[in-house]
């Protein structure tokens, strides 16, 4: 998805974009993906379901799928493609309206040789998900900053081993002043090493930049 502009429908559609573009083996995500539409007419055919269809008119509404995912299998370095749909409720909850027009999404996952996944709103909802909408927009440095970047994260880890209690923003400034950078610069290659998992945090807690570093177990990933 870079260099365009992204659709997204939900605030859960965000959150698990932001996880789709976090993870180093997507290669790229497609949004709002449309089922041709003969194949889900088919397909519905066949297993006798209603076919979804537009309001007032009644002619037959494209079905869209709210990811398709193209990733790097870790085990074999092949590219596989998963089939995302991403639902507020708990799958328990659904009712027997959605679970069918999430049958055809299935059945194209299935047809096409991909994976299916059904993701919902309770494992979305974490402080993971809202500390990521923080960081996705520091995902990006640009170069002077990258370069910079090296040397500023050395002094960090120096002031985490100097004062592992002083509160994380402290060790931001005083990485930032010894590095030769102003505090926000220094808040922006903070936020990039954490989107880049250069640096690691309790991600079940809140970040938090006035708490301890070692309250939130901020430290380098080696």
């Amino acid at each position: 998805t870079q260099g365009r502009l992204v659709h997204l429908l939900s605030q859960n559609e965000l959150w698990m974009y932001l996880h789709l573009a976090r993870n180093p083996l997507v290669v790229d995500v497609y949004e709002q993906y449309a089922v041709p539409l003969d194949f889900s007419l088919s397909v519905a055919r066949e297993a006798g379901i209603k076919h979804p269809t537009h309001l007032h008119v009644k002619t037959p509404a494209i079905q869209t799928i709210d990811f398709v995912a193209e990733l790097i299998n870790p085990e074999t370095g092949e590219y596989e493609y998963h089939v995302i749909a991403v639902k507020h409720e708990e799958e328990h909850d659904l009712s027997f309206r959605t679970i069918e027009k999430l049958a055809l999404q299935e059945a194209y996952a299935l047809e096409y040789n991909m994976k299916y996944h059904l993701v919902t709103g309770s494992e979305l909802r974490t402080e993971l998900s809202v500390t990521l909408e923080r960081l996705y927009r520091h995902r990006d440095l640009p170069q002077y900053l990258a370069t910079l970047s090296q040397s500023w994260l050395s002094n960090f880890a120096g002031a985490l081993t100097d004062s592992p209690n002083e509160q994380t923003a402290h060790s931001i400034s005083e990485a930032s002043e010894i590095t030769g950078c102003s505090n926000w610069v220094g808040v922006r290659i903070f936020y990039n090493a954490l989107w880049h998992k250069k640096l690691t945090w309790d991600w079940t807690q809140s970040l938090k930049l006035e708490m301890a570093a070692s309250d939130l177990e901020v430290c380098l990933n080696d």
